[in-house]
């Protein structure tokens, strides 16, 4: 019983998450309320309300899953190997690869919270997992230039490259798409970091 109980919240979060992003896509989340996201999903307001507090609650979760799934894999990657290398190692290209797939696999998120109806919070918190990866890492001793610059100059290279890649309709595959960022990124790494501290 408890495993069927299990899968019915787990199915009930996913119909509110699926009402939600459709609603985001059709009439932006400004207009969102309760009501039409209840109507939506086909659930009562105690329902939505048994999940989470608010709209604003249930974009703050949505956005946590996402940026936590990234983080997961950036915490991955090679950044030794990067600063003296660069990215073109192996693992570090594998990884890369993974976090295009894994922005693949949720374009429909991630192209609606960069779009016009999206939520202009997401690239500040996006900012902050950047830079709790490379605090974790102990990064910022071994920067050559100012820490705001390197991430925003970190966040602002990447996340181009990806609303560029979403908005034209993802024509390239995570693969080329990866081989590109590494071929940009290949030498970068040493005008970052000092590969002696």
């Amino acid at each position: 019983m408890q495993k069927q109980n299990d899968l019915r919240v787990v199915r009930t979060r996913q119909m509110i998450k699926d009402a939600f992003l459709e609603l985001m896509d059709t009439i932006g989340f400004s207009k969102i309320t309760v009501k039409n996201l209840t109507k939506k999903a086909s659930i009562s307001r105690n329902t939505f309300y048994l999940h989470y507090k608010d709209k604003f609650d249930l974009l703050e979760q949505l956005e946590n899953e996402i940026l936590d799934g990234l983080k997961s894999l950036a915490m991955d990657l090679p950044i030794e190997v990067q600063i003296t290398e660069g990215s073109a190692d192996d693992k570090m290209f594998a990884v890369i690869l993974q976090a295009l797939e894994y922005i693949q696999k949720n374009r429909y998120f991630f192209s609606l919270i960069i779009g016009k109806n999206g939520d202009p919070a997401f690239y500040r918190k996006l900012h902050e997992t950047i830079k709790s990866v490379m605090l974790s890492k102990n990064l910022m001793d071994k920067l050559k230039i100012p820490e705001k610059y390197a991430i925003a100059f970190v966040i602002g290279g990447h996340t181009s490259i990806i609303n560029e890649w979403l908005s034209s309709g993802m024509k390239e595959t995570p693969y080329e798409l990866a081989s590109i960022i590494t071929s940009i990124f290949k030498n970068m790494s040493h005008s970052f970091f000092d590969p002696k501290t």
